[in-house]
């Protein structure tokens, strides 16, 4: 933890997947009763005692139930929110079995990337969409 104006600042890591089927990309728009509710995500979440592949791996299985063959990291960074810095690495989805089914979610959609300004996604997500845009 680091320090912000006296107040210890947490830090917290977190995978996140970038899963395409045919040019779309999986989006998960947050339950209404958490943290940032009815924001757009894409799948993933905290890193526990494990690797971020590792992690990757059981939160596909857990919040979509589907078995995932995990890609090369596409990028990191660091997103700061006034009391917590999340670190965040995003991984490309080789494969999957199984469809996607919401658990914890409000929506899944399978959404084309150029669309993606009629959603309101998390701040920390911005970053990896810019990136994704322009290498698209």
């Amino acid at each position: 933890m680091t320090k912000l104006n006296g107040q210890k600042k947490k830090r917290v890591e977190v995978c996140c997947c970038i899963l395409m089927y045919e040019n779309k990309i999986l989006i998960l728009k947050r339950n209404h009763t958490g943290p940032r509710n009815g924001l757009w995500e894409f799948p993933g979440g905290k890193i526990e005692n494990e690797t971020p592949i590792d992690c990757t791996k059981r939160e596909l299985k857990e919040e979509l139930s589907i078995d995932a063959v995990v890609g090369d990291l596409y990028c990191c960074y660091t997103y700061k929110y006034p009391h917590v810095s999340y670190e965040l690495y995003f991984y490309k989805i080789i494969s999957f079995k199984g469809e996607p089914t919401k658990s914890v979610h409000d929506k899944l959609k399978w959404e084309r990337l150029e669309n993606f300004n009629k959603y309101d996604f998390l701040p920390g997500d911005d970053p990896v969409i810019e990136k994704l845009i322009s290498d698209n």
